[in-house]
């Protein structure tokens, strides 16, 4: 009788147990088939997961974003001839030319007599040629200047910094019609022109860092220029194509640290065009 009761509870444990694993494995599979229901009515939630899952950071600053995108030029040639302010401006901006990209050779050059300056232009390993802002109109022969022409042309990039001798400069070289003019900053961001070009990851707006801004009239310049920082009809950064290659003006001439990492930036865009 003993074992009777004991052989019966047993098999009614095996029972409930049985019965037990059947129920929760009946449940496992109509969870399993609602969800896979869920998911093919809910297919962009995975792929959303999934997404997340496998991205990047993206930097979202417009400032670092240059840093990170932006291939600067490795080799400039600087003017540091009688024609510009070497004790206190020369120095500064190549400082400046070289912040954040310290790998960048800064070659100045003196001189603008014929033989020397043609060696400049003819070196094949430099595209881009910076001029600091004039304290005279500096002393350049015909042929100089008909070299300079054809070196822009051929795809290299002149850039020009600083006040109103090197509007006129670009004028007799280049042959240009530029108008002088001045109005306050903060001088603004040009979206339109701006696209797809360093000139982008510039602040939205640039403050006017001194009364020694030197602007151009947007108006004056000539079919294929196009303004980057204006304010009222006045450019202070602006970029002229000329054959295949690059003519940029800033009008500013670098001479006070206030607001100097914003200009910096705005040169840098220069030279990088």
């Amino acid at each position: 009788k003993v074992s009777s009761v004991k052989m019966g509870a047993t098999e009614g444990m095996s029972f409930l147990s049985l019965r037990t694993l059947n129920t929760v494995t009946v449940t496992l599979a109509l969870g399993l088939v609602a969800l896979v229901g869920w998911h093919a009515q809910n297919p962009a939630h995975f792929e959303l997961i999934q997404s997340k899952a496998a991205a990047v950071p993206v930097q979202q600053t417009t400032e670092l974003s240059f840093l990170q995108t932006s291939n600067f030029v490795d080799q400039i040639y600087l003017y540091a001839g009688l024609a510009v302010d070497n004790k206190h401006e020369t120095g500064f901006i190549a400082k400046e030319i070289r912040k954040h990209n310290y790998q960048t050779m800064v070659r100045l050059f003196t001189s603008l007599d014929d033989a020397t300056f043609r060696a400049v232009l003819w070196d094949q390993s430099v595209h881009c040629l910076v001029w600091p802002p004039f304290v005279r109109y500096p002393g350049i022969s015909e042929t100089a200047k008909t070299d300079l022409r054809a070196y822009a042309a051929a795809g290299n990039n002149v850039v020009l910094l600083g006040n109103y001798v090197a509007v006129q400069f670009m004028n007799d070289v280049f042959g240009f019609q530029l108008t002088d003019d001045y109005k306050n900053g903060p001088y603004y961001r040009n979206d339109r022109n701006v696209r797809n070009t360093p000139y982008q990851y510039l602040p939205s707006r640039v403050e006017q860092a001194s009364i020694e801004t030197y602007a151009v009239k947007t108006r004056s310049l000539p079919p294929g220029g196009k303004s980057m920082l204006d304010t009222l009809g006045a450019t202070v950064a602006f970029v002229i194509r000329y054959d295949l290659g690059t003519v940029c003006y800033i009008g500013y001439n670098y001479n006070t640290p206030f607001h100097a990492d914003q200009w910096t930036r705005v040169l840098h865009c220069a030279i990088d065009m």
